[in-house]
């Protein structure tokens, strides 16, 4: 009603202004029933609320729709980007207080669809598929350390199949709950000096982060495990070629084999084993465990080598003074003393050395020679002029201590018998060195057992500390013993007062020399005897043989346990000669003989 009676006023001022004051304004009079108020239409708009309580710095666009920035009432998020119907929707940017952000597309208020995340707390950055706010589909996420994983997401965590590159590692396969998982492929690195790397392969199945079931491990230094794994161990059956040739080919246990062997034995029927000089001799060796079961290695590296007793050398010595500069040291034994290597061959020697019973043929020539150069020595000394008693005895003693102080024979002088400079029978030294022979070379073992044929000792070297300090040893024996107290001279006139003094004083002197030279120029003759042999085989004495795993690198970082054998040397065997058969002596026949002879005689 008041916009009516207003218009009524309207009306009448209209009415009583003048005509000059209105000629352009024409009014139709109505009555009061014709007057119609216009219609106002005023829509009102309703303020859309977003699925959060906002609290907006800039007013949100019109209708909601549109582009704006918004600042949520806990001052935490702040979102800039598209809007639709007041909800998040589109591409935008949600920013958080703690500097993470959210970069990408939108739906219905939510974070769903591509987009880029950057978490302020690990400084992980991820690009790639989202859903309701969280990483799920195909995406990469990036580390601050480098690494970098491109794969699938399920609700935030690695799931399905997937590419992890770190510095040290590269691994595609499966995934679950962030671990890997099935089937997948490891490449580790080149080996670091802190081993956080090996440069190992693997490519098997996984469980729960670790290698489990049928895999294949290809080690950096050329190994290959081809088996089974539990819990990122050998377990179970597999087949490993070592790098250092050792295959084995069974059950494993955590990491070990069922059956491992751990020492070393060497198969002989009698200890000490006996060989010969020149004669060739068998080493078998196998590889036991702890219940001296032979284990069936294929590959292992084994080496036998030969030790002979080592001597301490006396200060002041030649030897003592050289031996700082040998790099061979001794080798303790289980034998109570230590051993130096000694010589050890497969290269055949020419078995020319004679047997105990040609040396003591060759030995009883040399007696006959020298009973032969005697009777000619009596029969010179018979023309000569007769000798004294005194002084036959006195030069007896002399030749006596001269005997003690050479070994080059006996004096002229004293008329005894010159013992010869040269072995009869053509059995002189050889001057010429000798070169060492090849060593025994390094055995593979076939299903744990190793085999040398044709072995031999070879000469000792030249200067071989334990036959130097031997002979200095014997030497000093020697030395001490040369201070005896000499013959008394009446003892030895009366050892020959039965001896015919005409003459026969010198005979029975000359006869006591030569007994007494035999034994001295006998063993003068076998040392120079076994002198020659020495430069052609070794010398006969005690020896030990050592075995030894020198595999390299060693199988599984484990060296098993070595081996000792003692070996006695001793000259050839006499071969045996074929005794002539002759005739059977006949008694019947013989007395038949003698009963004819004896009646012809009678006769």
């Amino acid at each position: 009603m008041t916009s009516v009676l207003a218009l009524y006023r309207n009306h009448d001022a209209l009415m009583n202004m003048s005509s000059n004051q209105q000629p352009t304004l024409i009014l139709r009079k109505l009555s009061v029933d014709e007057y119609v108020l216009p219609k106002i239409h005023t829509k009102k708009i309703k303020r859309v609320n977003s699925e959060r309580k906002p609290f907006s710095v800039n007013p949100f666009p019109k209708l909601g729709t549109g582009h704006g920035v918004y600042v949520f009432e806990n001052q935490y998020f702040k979102y800039e980007g598209e809007w639709v119907k007041g909800k998040k929707h589109g591409f935008g940017k949600l920013l958080l207080k703690d500097g993470t952000y959210y970069e990408g597309q939108f739906n219905q208020g939510e974070i769903t669809g591509t987009g880029f995340k950057f978490f302020s707390e690990t400084k992980c950055k991820y690009k790639g598929q989202f859903l309701k706010g969280e990483m799920h589909g195909r995406g990469i996420m990036e580390f601050p350390d480098s690494s970098e994983y491109e794969g699938n997401f399920v609700h935030n965590r690695k799931n399905g199949y997937g590419v992890m590159r770190t510095p040290l590692t590269q691994y595609d396969g499966g995934y679950q709950g962030n671990m890997r998982h099935g089937e997948g492929r490891m490449v580790y690195a080149p080996m670091r000096y802190d081993k956080t790397s090996n440069g190992d392969r693997y490519e098997g199945y996984w469980v729960a982060d670790k290698r489990h079931g049928p895999g294949v491990l290809h080690c950096a230094d050329g190994s290959i495990f081809d088996g089974n794994f539990d819990n990122d161990e050998f377990h179970g059956h597999g087949l490993y070629r070592h790098i250092s040739g050792v295959i084995y080919d069974g059950m494993w246990l955590k990491g070990f084999p069922a059956k491992m062997a751990s020492k070393l034995h060497i198969v002989v029927e009698n200890t000490p084993m006996v060989i010969r000089q020149g004669t060739p001799f068998t080493i078998t060796v196998q590889c036991l465990n702890d219940e001296n079961e032979v284990v069936g290695d294929e590959g292992r590296e084994i080496q036998i080598t030969a030790g002979f007793k080592y001597y301490q050398p006396s200060k002041g010595s030649a030897l003592f003074d050289m031996i700082e500069d040998v790099e061979d040291k001794p080798i303790d034994t289980p034998f109570g003393y230590q051993v130096v290597h000694y010589p050890l061959t497969n290269q055949e020697q020419e078995n020319d050395g004679p047997s105990e019973e040609d040396e003591e043929q060759e030995l009883s020539q040399s007696q006959t020679q020298l009973d032969l150069k005697e009777d000619e020595d009596e029969n010179q000394n018979n023309k000569e002029e007769e000798i004294k008693e005194g002084e036959d005895g006195e030069k007896l003693a002399e030749n006596e201590k001269q005997d003690d102080e050479k070994e080059d024979g006996v004096d002229n002088s004293g008329g005894g018998v010159e013992e010869p400079d040269e072995i009869p029978n053509n059995t002189t030294t050889e001057t010429e060195s000798v070169p060492l022979p090849p060593p025994v070379p390094n055995c593979r073992s076939e299903e744990g057992v190793c085999v040398w044929n044709e072995v031999y000792l070879a000469p000792a070297p030249p200067m071989y500390r334990p036959f130097v300090a031997m002979e200095e040893a014997e030497n000093d024996k020697k030395s001490s013993s040369r201070g005896k107290p000499a013959i008394n001279k009446d003892d030895r006139r009366s050892s020959i007062g039965n001896i015919d003094r005409r003459g026969s004083v010198n005979k029975g002197l000359q006869r006591v020399v030569t007994a007494a030279k035999i034994p001295s120029i006998l063993d003068k003759m076998r040392r120079q005897k076994e002198k020659a042999l020495e430069e052609k085989y070794a010398k006969t004495g005690e020896y030990v043989l050592m075995v030894h795993d020198v595999t390299n690198p060693p199988f599984l970082g484990r060296t098993i346990e070595p081996a000792f054998l003692l070996l006695k040397l001793k000259r050839p065997e006499a071969k045996k000669r074929a005794k002539k058969e002759g005739k059977k002596w006949d008694t019947s026949q013989h007395i038949r003989r003698s009963m004819v002879a004896t009646e012809g005689s009678e006769d």
